[in-house]
């Protein structure tokens, strides 16, 4: 290619694209050493007009259809023009880098189909862990593995506030405002507290691993927004933090897919991930454990992923092969077995609020005992309310649709139970 730039359309310009923009400003004597070429953004298209006059420009179609562009940005998230940017940039014989975690997960399938179709490359390691190079990592580090499962935590907001919970004792309001204030947290935070963002990234992930599209309908999610503090200093008394995990663990009847909240001991890698930090564990057959960590939320963090993306993209646009080799391998007629959630096996702390009076424990672990739930430990912490006690439970082993059975009938008691019963996955 004899071109003087490689000439970048960034759509989208906002916390993340300004950052993409000064990156590539101030490191520029990097670029062109790993590059050989200097690289520019010629254009930039927003919703409303940017600080940087000259290179506006209000309709992103304009920037697909500008042949001096080589390489398309996206990072308006969201669905929608997100999916259409990257489609019709991928049809135009245009390369392209995205953090969108969301689009990519929705529209897997369409997405590297038409890369693979139009034989065009499309980067996206901004999309899961921030700077971390997870995505790099699996599918190329560990390109000769079987992977048997991928775990961890995914996003940075709810382990801000999870860390603000547990160091600081406070409630998840407060824990929130908190990360809301250091700019971990949106105004609305639902797609992160609620577990959709991890889960997102999650079904990347996994997809990748094993060479099909896994949905994110296909994984179970619950967020941490009805995290009590309570559980939080329970579980810490018991040598345990809560963390929200990503899980997806390779069975002989399927992938067992999860997004929730899980009590991980002191001593386990997961527990020294904490505020904005991401820790994602993958397991090979032949590597064993392999772990990333880095800061998974944050301007710079989010757009050094993005800047490192075009670089390593640009390198194969100088050359003119970029996406003759695809960059997913992807066969759409892979049909990936998804364990059903019922028939996932883990050990649970539960917390029953009770009224304290004789028999109540001997009706709770006779209902768990009919549905084959077993005991491993029993206590009654101190915490507790002049209404109420509270009984912690620590399950063996035990299938998930048994235990749902079993908790049903015991809320269902309203004379001994006093709220909804707690029930947390124990990792590990």
């Amino acid at each position: 290619m004899d071109k003087k730039f490689i000439n970048v359309g960034l759509i989208g310009y906002g916390t993340v694209g300004k950052g993409v923009v000064k990156i590539l400003e101030e490191n520029k004597k990097i670029v062109l050493r790993k590059v050989g070429k200097a690289i520019r953004v010629k254009s930039i298209c927003d919703l409303k007009p940017i600080d940087k006059p000259k290179l506006y420009i209000k309709n992103f179609k304009d920037i697909i259809k500008d042949p001096e562009i080589d390489l398309i940005v996206e990072l308006v998230g969201g669905y929608e023009p997100a999916r259409t940017i990257i489609i019709d940039s991928l049809k135009s014989g245009k390369n392209v880098v995205t953090a969108n975690k969301a689009v990519l997960a929705k529209y897997w399938d369409q997405i590297f189909t038409t890369a693979q179709d139009c034989q065009k490359s499309i980067y996206y390691e901004a999309s899961v862990g921030g700077v971390i190079p997870v995505v790099q990592g699996l599918s190329e580090g560990l390109a000769s593995e079987e992977i048997l499962e991928i775990k961890g935590i995914l996003n940075g907001t709810t382990n801000f506030i999870l860390s603000e919970m547990t160091k600081n004792r406070v409630s998840y309001e407060t824990a929130l405002k908190s990360a809301q204030k250091a700019g971990f947290a949106e105004t609305d935070p639902s797609f992160d507290v609620n577990g959709i963002d991890t889960a997102n990234k999650l079904a990347i992930l996994s997809s990748l691993a094993w060479g099909g599209w896994v949905k994110v309908k296909d994984i179970s999610v619950t967020g941490i927004s009805g995290l009590d503090i309570t559980d939080i200093l329970i579980a810490k008394n018991f040598g345990y933090d809560i963390k929200l995990i990503g899980s997806a663990q390779k069975t002989k009847n399927g992938i067992d897919l999860s997004v929730q909240p899980c009590l991980v001991s002191h001593d386990h890698t997961f527990a020294t991930v904490e505020n904005e930090y991401n820790g994602i564990m993958i397991t090979g057959k032949d590597s064993g454990d392999v772990l990333f960590y880095g800061k998974g939320a944050g301007q710079l963090p989010a757009a050094s992923a993005v800047v490192s993306d075009i670089i390593n993209l640009s390198k194969f646009i100088v050359t003119n092969t970029a996406g003759i080799v695809p960059d997913v391998i992807y066969d759409k007629n892979k049909k990936i077995k998804i364990l059903m959630a019922g028939k996932s096996k883990t050990s649970y702390y539960l917390r029953f609020a009770v009224v304290d009076k004789p028999g109540v424990l001997s009706k709770i672990s006779g209902i768990l005992g009919k549905y084959k739930v077993s005991i491993a430990s029993l206590s009654q912490p101190e915490i507790c309310d002049n209404n109420y006690v509270n009984i912690i439970i620590i399950t063996h082993e035990t299938l998930r649709e048994n235990l749902k059975k079993a908790l049903k009938e015991i809320n269902a008691i309203k004379s001994i139970v006093k709220s909804k019963t707690v029930k947390i996955k124990i990792e590990g």
